[in-house]
């Protein structure tokens, strides 16, 4: 072969490789337009690698938490040849990020051959209108997004996962791991026909009372599985950014309160449990008790002697504190170590608040603490251990999930004490402080408490907490209702006026739906 034919051969390979060359680029290009860059991706995490979590549901299979496919917006800087047109026009879409903040990712991305995660989960109109800008560069990627159709009503059971999909809080967080296998669901106790009722009723309660917040439970005495729980204020976890802490805070799980006369369920129970008073027994309450520097009163005077019975259905402190005495200090505490009221639940929720009780218990501490003062508690410890002292006497492990098998649960009382108690909690609602929870047919049995706020070192007698627990049909206990209104401003702030007719109202709209029968007359409830 000739010089000049070696110099032709060399110059067709030479075009021939550039030509190549072109083609390769141009169909890269395509590519890259028509199916998304493949170049390597600068992010956190791995949108391909993100599994589907799985579905959590109520116990009659109502979503509560679900995954949703979606797209995520990148950009390719490299294949952007007009970084302010592009950012103007993407810009135009996204109401939450600048043309600055875009034109800054375009251009700090040139030097890269990575492309940068501009939005998470698009919705499908604005998948549309990025489509129709024709630009390359802009490239999506499949993804997932965690939503919760129940919006705010279930944001403190279920929890919300962080933008890596973690959970962060409730059964998100506690599952975690199990939820992230995505291999079946999570069935909880939750009912959620009863969780908006409970959640409602509340924020009527809040608006009719003026009250700064509320919270409340209801729970299967007979098995400990918690059907409702809510804490308000609440908030969206589909929007949790956006939360305070205040809305975040789970009153019913993680606060602990000084919740007044409702222990006074506790005391009377101990007293019988040994044998201490008979609901006949008279006692003198006509005179304040003294001990040292401090006086206990009575809320409102009923008459100077009344019967064990009496004293619990009007809630006379200084009755109660006769009954204490008769316990005395170290039977006191044994009974409410036994009833699990000086420790933390054992439940499957995080962050659950640890009681507070004294360190020493001294004489004016058995007062106290006989009427619901000097020690705090959170409302999930009042309708588990309430729920065992009218259900026979078994405690349970409250349960947030659907259980499969009745649980075994422990004895904490007689089942005769039980049977005494339901007898008191009824008279309460019938003759005392809560006739306001009544409900004609229902045979609701119930105890009202009332607690000054301890504020700064002692206790704010403007600022109160009231409650009520509300057990029902009382001669075959099945359900419990416990409500609190934080710091109420109504023209009576206790627990019969606010908290009882609110307990009244959730019994009534939850029991048919219950499938609860209700008896022909409220005097027949009551025999």
């Amino acid at each position: 072969m000739t010089d000049i034919e070696n110099r032709k051969s060399r110059i067709i390979l030479v075009y021939f490789c550039i030509l190549v060359a072109f083609a390769v680029i141009i169909l890269r290009m395509f590519f890259v337009v028509a199916f998304g860059d493949r170049i390597k991706v600068s992010k956190t995490y791995d949108a391909q690698k993100l599994t589907r979590r799985s579905n959590i549901i109520d116990r009659n299979h109502t979503l509560v938490a679900t995954d949703l496919k979606t797209k995520s917006l990148y950009l390719s800087s490299i294949l952007i040849k007009n970084p302010q047109t592009v950012a103007a026009a993407v810009s135009g879409i996204f109401s939450d990020i600048s043309y600055q903040e875009i034109l800054k990712k375009i251009v700090d991305g040139k030097s890269s051959k990575n492309r940068i995660l501009l939005k998470r989960n698009l919705t499908p109109s604005q998948v549309n209108q990025v489509q129709n800008l024709k630009i390359a560069g802009l490239i999506f990627e499949n993804d997932r997004i965690r939503v919760y159709p129940q919006k705010s009503i279930t944001s403190h059971l279920v929890g919300y996962v962080d933008l890596d999909r973690k959970g962060l809080s409730g059964i998100e967080m506690q599952y975690d791991k199990q939820i992230a296998r995505g291999s079946e669901d999570i069935e909880l106790a939750l009912d959620i026909r009863v969780q908006d009722i409970l959640h409602d009723e509340l924020l009527n309660g809040i608006e009719q009372y003026k009250a700064k917040a509320a919270a409340g439970v209801i729970m299967d005495v007979t098995n400990g599985e918690v059907l409702a729980v809510s804490s308000l204020p609440d908030f969206d976890p589909n929007l949790q950014h956006e939360a305070t802490a205040d809305q975040r805070f789970n009153r019913v799980i993680n606060g602990v309160y000084e919740l007044g006369s409702i222990f006074k369920i506790f005391t009377n129970t101990i007293a019988f449990e040994e044998n201490l008073a008979k609901m006949s027994d008279v006692y003198n309450v006509r005179e304040p008790i003294k001990y040292g520097r401090f006086t206990i009163n009575d809320d409102h005077a009923y008459k100077d002697e009344m019967t064990v019975a009496e004293i619990f259905s009007y809630s006379s402190n200084i009755g109660t504190i006769q009954l204490a005495k008769k316990i005395g200090i170290d039977l006191e505490k044994d009974y409410l170590e036994k009833f699990g009221l000086l420790k933390k639940i054992d439940t499957e929720f995080p962050g659950l608040g640890r009681p507070i009780s004294p360190k020493i218990w001294r004489e004016i501490n058995l007062y106290t603490i006989s009427y619901g003062h000097g020690i705090a508690i959170t409302p999930l410890h009042i309708a588990a251990t309430v729920s065992a002292i009218v259900n026979g006497g078994i405690l349970y492990k409250p349960s947030f999930l659907k259980l499969k098998d009745q649980p075994k649960g422990r004895r904490i009382i007689k089942e005769s004490t039980s049977d005494t108690m339901r007898q008191m909690m009824r008279k309460v609602v019938l003759e005392g402080t809560g006739r306001n929870a009544n409900v004609e047919g229902y045979e609701v049995a119930g105890k009202t408490g009332t607690a000054n706020r301890a504020e700064s070192g002692g206790y704010n007698e403007k600022s109160t907490m009231a409650s009520f627990v509300a057990v029902f049909p009382i001669s075959k206990p099945k359900y419990l209702v416990y409500v609190i209104f934080d710091r109420p401003n109504y023209i009576f702030n206790t627990g019969g006026m606010v908290a009882a007719p609110v307990a009244g109202r959730i019994v009534k709209n939850i029991a048919p739906i219950l499938d609860v029968i209700p008896q022909a007359t409220s005097a027949a409830a009551s025999r």
